[in-house]
Order: structure tokens, then sequence, then C-alpha cells
């Protein structure tokens, strides 16, 4: 039932800066701890080198039917619904002339035992195998400037990023809220990423080392745009996996947005297509949801998926989602949420890890979430 390889959206923690400073003769170092509240007053200048320590510990009960070969239900303890916990280093230097090296080491644990997430017991579509990680959820370094950057290392994917954009609360955590995340796969190992921003629009394109000698196996490529601009925002993304066995060549295509009508009010729309060349299944899924801001302090979120599946009698079949979520936040860091979901699995389309059998199950889960 524990989430381990999905991407969550990745909320905007209120970290704690160790800044570290070297005057000119290397003689002293200042070390400087900001209080979360104090940083938006701190000055505009910031050191030649700076290291973020932060995190996000989210825990969430659920319970569900339909969770056994018997249909039984089942009470559990597990990561968070919508973001995973995680503590993470990010740094940056300054390397003058506009050029800034980074880096960034994410951990993912499940808050219910403490054991680390994102292993990959077998390597497939870019991913190595690994069936423990300690960093898996980021670990790249890279080089930025004003235009763009290029970053090196396990990463999220390009369709996973700009999925998010059509989803009210991004790629949802939990196995059982999600959907694109199973096709496009959240992360990469031995990842190349390239971004850049030109003529208003956000570029970026991936290409993943399978790593297999005299083979292009367990490689991929992709590629995407996004565009913002005032209440409206779009992603469109192409990206291409091959199997570790170099038997099979995954292509997803996917586009979407959202738009905010009123400041209450904000609409998500998207689409996905899964062809691959061997293979005859097809999948083709959407998704509608909305974010609606109810007082100061509580937002009520809803979506639905729907993914139809084709190809042959045997693989026709279809598995819809929806969920509803309250979120009530107490502060800027601490919040509370319930959540109410759904899903229906018919006909060829394979059983989840989550469903006791095909059909129906239906999930009430409450969750606590700290951002540190």
């Amino acid at each position: 039932m524990k989430s381990e390889s999905k991407r969550d959206a990745r909320p905007t923690a209120r970290p704690m800066v160790l800044a570290a400073t070297a005057a000119a003769t290397a003689t002293a170092l200042a070390v400087t701890t900001l209080p979360a509240a104090a940083q938006s007053a701190a000055p505009a200048a910031a050191p030649a080198s700076s290291v973020t320590i932060y995190g996000l510990f989210d825990a969430a009960m659920r319970e569900a039917n339909n969770a056994s070969a018997n249909r039984q239900r089942l009470r559990t303890m597990e990561d968070g619904i919508f973001t995973g916990s995680r503590l993470g280093l990010r740094g940056r230097e300054d390397l003058g002339g506009g050029l800034v090296a980074v880096f960034t080491l994410e951990s993912g644990y499940d808050p219910s035992t403490g054991t680390s997430l994102q292993g990959t017991p077998s390597g497939d579509f870019g991913q190595a195998t690994a069936p423990t990680r300690f960093w898996g959820r980021e670990s790249h370094v890279g080089l930025r400037t004003a235009w763009g950057g290029v970053t090196l290392g396990r990463q999220y994917t390009v369709a996973h990023g700009l999925a998010a954009r059509f989803q009210p609360l991004g790629n949802p955590n939990s196995a059982a809220h999600s959907l694109f995340s199973s096709h496009h796969i959240a992360r990469q190992d031995n990842q190349v990423r390239f971004d850049a921003k030109a003529a208003g629009v956000d570029w970026a394109a991936s290409t993943t080392f399978g790593e297999q000698a005299a083979t292009s196996a367990n490689s991929s490529w992709a590629f995407g745009a996004g565009y913002a601009q005032g209440a409206l925002a779009l992603g469109a993304y192409v990206q291409q996996m091959k199997n570790l066995a170099g038997t099979e060549t995954r292509k997803i295509v996917g586009a979407g947005g959202n738009y905010r009508f009123a400041p209450v009010f904000q609409l998500f729309a998207g689409v996905m297509q899964r062809t691959s060349a061997v293979s005859v299944q097809e999948n083709l899924a959407f998704t509608i949801g909305a974010n609606i801001r109810l007082t100061e302090q509580s937002t009520l979120s809803v979506a639905h998926y729907d993914d139809e599946q084709s190809g042959s009698a045997a693989l026709d079949g279809s598995r819809q989602v929806s969920w509803v979520t309250v979120n009530y936040a107490f502060s800027r860091r601490t919040d509370l949420y319930a959540v109410v979901d759904t899903n229906v699995v018919e006909g060829g389309y394979a059983k989840p890890a989550f469903m006791g059998t095909k059909g129906s199950q239906t999930g009430l889960a409450l969750g606590l979430r700290h951002r540190f």
C-alpha cells in the first residue's frame, strides 16, 4: 500500500538556510540560521554559496474496501496521499558572470515506519535496478544561467513535471489517487536534462543513458514546453522510453493546462496517449478537476481521471479514478486534509496492487502534513 515511485507535487517548503560565507583571508566562517518567518525580510543580497535544508512530513491514515482477494477492508497508515515525505539538501554557488552551480539531494521516507522509499527492485524504462535508495527522490548537480541550465543525475521526467500543470494538486503521491505517473514514469536515473526560457515559453529536453553495453536498452528521451501568463498555464510533452531488455519502446504524448477564472476557482484539464512499438496496447486518458477556495484557510479540490485501454479483446478495459479532498491550513507550514476516493477497474486493464480484485474500491483518508 505504500507509494514508492510516484511523483507528487513539490510544495514550496519554508526552509532553514545554512549560509556559509568565507572571508577574503579564508580565516572566518559565518553560519547563519534564519527562522522561516524572518527569511522574507532578509536582505536581497545572497551569499556566494549556500545550502538549504528542507523537508516535508506527510502521514495519512486510510481505510478502503476490496483490499484483499476476498474484498475485505483494510486500514493503513502510509506516506502522504498527494505529497511524499522527504528530507532534502539544496545548494548553489555563484560562479560569477551570471553562472551558478546547483545541486539537489532529496530522500523520501515512509513516515509510518521510517524506511526509505523510491526503491526500484527491477530496473526498466530509464530506471536502474536499486532495491533500496536513500537519495531516491532526487540526486542531481548542474549549472544554470538566467536563460536556462543543465542538470545531471536522478531527476523527475519532463512529462511528470508538465503533467502536474493539469492536475489540481499535481501528480498525487498515492497510487490509488494517481493515473498519469503509472504511464510516464515519475523519475529516471542517469538523466541529462536541459531547461531554457525563450519567447515566453519554458522549454525542457532530456536524455537518459540506459547503461547497457552495445545497445540503447533502458534509454529514453523527452521534450516538452510550458507557458504561463496571467490566469492561464499550459503544458505539452512527448517522451519515449525503452525497456531494460531492449525489446519494447513506449511513447507518451500529453497536453493540458489550467485556468483561474476567479481568485476562488481554478479549472484543470488534460489528456495523454500511450502507445508501444511492439505491444498493441494503447491507452487514452483524460482528466478534469478544480480547486475551490472555501475560506481563507480551507480549499476543496476535486478530480476525475478516465483511462481507456484498447488493442485486443484481451486488453480492452478501463480504469476510472475520482477523488474529493478538503484541506485546512493551520499555518503556512501545517495543514490537515481529508480525502474520499473511488477506483473502478474493468476488462483487460491490469489490476492495481492496492486493489484485491477488479471492480470497485472506495477509500477514506485523513492526513496531517508539516513543511520545514
